[in-house]
This record gives structure tokens, sequence and C-alpha cells, in this order.
């Protein structure tokens, strides 16, 4: 049994030791919780700071001058798929989306497959243009930048002008910021110097009239884009991919059981924090492009049904956002292309897997 030894008037001495500890462990866990607040604070902080972005952001904004929207598609090298768009949206498309071969130098020096396919359709093209061959490991971005592969892109020039395509719009090395992509690279000098290199030597060639779209992918990814830009007198117009995907809290995937209200709560929340919202949401490449004085474009945009779950699926209100986007004359597009077409990664199709959806595009685009 404890002793107790009582002092004069005093509380047993094992008991005031007790009440000692528990005012000791109140003020740790005190100083504790103070010393995390602070660290979240910090951290949070830490997170929202972009110095980057903040300084892309900051200066004068010049004038610049937007022309009209104009709508377009990508379905592939199908001429007659994009008529059936056309017919099945119930206005005029102005822009076809498009990707060359890219297996060899050949192939990206004379896509003769795709130049002939849309020669005399009508539509202007926009076409993705491979920085390095997937065949030849040996090239590189940094080469690139010394004028190692000027020719190539010569003759690509050459080839669309003669078959009266020098009004193409091209988007060099587009994504480029994904860690996937075969041009991706940490070295910000070299990327600049090679899309330098290629837009000199295809604006040398007589009779041309490109567009030259410097096209990252939206959000956050592995490079940041904004350290890849390549100088105003070398772009023509600030492209964004925008797909309805997410990776941000509480966005996608929707859990097990995600009721209608559950899903309309994370579509909306991944529209205001990754794919509007964020540090490079469309909000963001917007203003960076109103403060470059470049027209925006949208090459690539779409409803996605991703393995990894972190796409929407049919998703009417991404659809909405997207339109108001494209709508408000303040962001400045100059023409979307919907991306119709069902990969191997996911579907994207209105017209056929989305048809509720594709309802809800017609009534809001074919105005």
């Amino acid at each position: 049994m404890l002793e107790l030894t009582r002092g004069t008037g005093g509380p047993p001495r094992a008991v005031a030791r007790r009440r000692r500890r528990l005012r000791l462990f109140a003020l740790v866990a005190g100083v504790l919780a103070v010393l995390l607040a602070v660290a979240a604070g910090v951290g949070y902080w830490l997170w929202q700071r972009d110095p980057v972005g903040d300084a892309a952001l900051s200066g004068p904004i010049p004038e610049r001058t937007v022309p009209p929207l104009k709508n377009g598609v990508f379905v592939g090298t199908e001429p007659d798929q994009a008529q059936a768009f056309a017919e099945w949206f119930g206005a005029d498309l102005d822009v076809v989306v498009d990707f060359s071969s890219r297996t060899s130098w050949d192939e990206i020096a004379d896509p003769a497959y795709m130049i002939e396919a849309w020669s005399g359709t009508g539509y202007q093209p926009s076409y993705s243009i491979a920085l390095l061959p997937e065949d030849d490991a040996s090239a590189t971005v940094a080469n690139g930048a010394t004028g190692a592969y000027n020719e190539y892109y010569r003759q690509l020039a050459q080839n669309l002008v003669e078959a009266g395509q020098g009004n193409a719009i091209l988007r060099l090395g587009w994504e480029f910021n994904l860690e996937t992509s075969r041009w991706a690279t940490p070295d910000t000098a070299a990327f600049i110097g090679y899309w330098r290199q290629i837009a000199d030597t295809m604006r040398s060639v007589p009779g041309q009239e490109f567009k030259f779209d410097w096209n990252p992918n939206n959000g956050k990814n592995k490079y940041d884009a904004v350290e890849y830009y390549p100088g105003d007198e070398y772009v023509d117009y600030i492209g964004v991919d925008a797909y309805d995907v997410a990776y941000t809290w509480r966005t996608y995937p929707y859990p097990d059981g995600c009721d209608v209200d559950c899903r309309s709560d994370r579509q909306e929340r991944a529209w205001e924090n990754a794919i509007y919202g964020g540090k490079r949401g469309l909000e963001f490449w917007a203003d960076f492009a109103r403060h470059r004085g470049k027209p925006l474009t949208l090459p690539e945009w779409g409803l996605w049904e991703r393995e990894d779950r972190h796409g929407g699926g049919l998703n009417t209100y991404y659809l909405q956002q997207m339109h108001a986007f494209i709508a408000n004359p303040d962001n400045g597009v100059a023409y979307q292309a919907y991306f119709e077409f069902n990969g191997h990664d996911g579907p994207h199709k209105l017209m056929t897997t989305y048809q509720e959806a594709g309802e809800t595009f017609r009534s809001l685009f074919a105005k």
C-alpha cells in the first residue's frame, strides 16, 4: 500500500507529483500543437507559393488580336469522320487536329498520308509535330538545339507548302511537360533552343504562313511548362490540352457507392481545383496567354473514362464549364477541338460512348 505523507495543509505528495506531470504533459501538448499548426501553415504557404508563375504574370499586359473562334475536332486521319461529326454537331468545322507518324525522321519530314488526306478538304489543319523519332534513341533535344535536325523540318515545311497547307497550325512537341513524352527533358535551355531552331527553319521556307502553337498539358505535371516558353517572337498561340482529369483531394476516382450528389460534388471540385483552378489550370493559362499577348487554344479536350479512374467519365458539368470558358471573350480562345476518339487509354466519343453528354455538347456549341 502506498504510504502518503502529508504536509501542513497540502495534498499528498503522490497526488502533487501526478498533477505536476499532468501540467507538464498539457504544456508539452500545447507546444506541440502550436508547432504543428505553424508547420502546417508554413507547409501550406510553401505549397501555395509560385514564384515562377507569379513572375510570368507580372508586368504590363500587351494588346492582342484574337480571331473569331474556330471550332474543330480530332477524329483520326479520317476526313469522312470529320464530316460525319460536323453533320451530327449541326455546325461547320474550321479546324482538324491530327498527329503525324513519328517512328523515323523520314516520317516526321514527310507524313505524306496525313497531308494528302486533308488536302482539298477546306479545313485548316492543326498538326501535332514530333520533336524526336521513336526509333532513334540517339536523337536528343540537346542535339536539336544545335540545329542538327533542321533539314527534316525544312523538308516538312516544303511538303506542307507544296500541298497547299502553308497555313497549318503546328503543335511542335505537344505536351512536352509530361514525363512520358519522348521529348521530355529537364534541360529547359535545350528545349527552348530546339524550338527556336525549328521555328526559324520552317519560317524560312517561301510561301509559309504557319502558326506555331506552344502546347503544354494542363495541370500539374513533371515539368513546369512555364520555364520552357521559347519567347513571344517564336510563338503564335498558347495551347492547352485540358481533359476532364484530376488527381487533387476528393475529386477522382469516385468512391464506391458514389451517388448523383457525390459525383456532382467531385466533378465541381475537379473543375475548381484542377482543371480550371490550381497552379496550372485553365485560369492560369488564360492569364499567361493574356500577358504574352497571344490567343489561347484548346487543341485537345474531352470527357475521359480512364483505367486509373482519375477521369470524370460522363460529366455534363465539365462540358458546361468548358463552353462557358471558351465563350468568355476575356479568355481569348482562337480555336477549340474536341477529342472525338476512343483510344487504348480510354473513351472520349460523344457520338457513341457518351451520347447523353453529346446532346449537351450540341446544345451548347452548335449555336
